[in-house]
């Protein structure tokens, strides 16, 4: 039996409250995930925007092919 991991990425910024209780969420999970800041990625701003129909909200995750767009808790 093979075990099918499911990537974990979150664009993010400085001092975003929201994206760190998103991260500290999922550290308390066991997630392991790539953290991405908009403002110190070349090109992560723009793709933020794509994957959040243009609005500037961090932060947005993506899990596998779920797209969470701001954070509400993750349970």
């Amino acid at each position: 039996m093979t075990q099918q991991t499911t990537t974990t990425i979150i664009y993010t910024k400085k001092e975003c409250s929201y994206s760190d209780a998103a991260m500290s969420e999922m550290d308390d999970e066991g997630t392991i995930y790539s953290k991405i800041d908009i403002d110190e990625v070349p090109g992560a701003k723009e793709e933020l925007l794509k994957l959040s129909n243009g609005e500037p909200i961090t932060p947005v995750i993506l899990r596998g092919k779920e797209i969470i767009i701001g954070y509400h808790g993750l349970g």
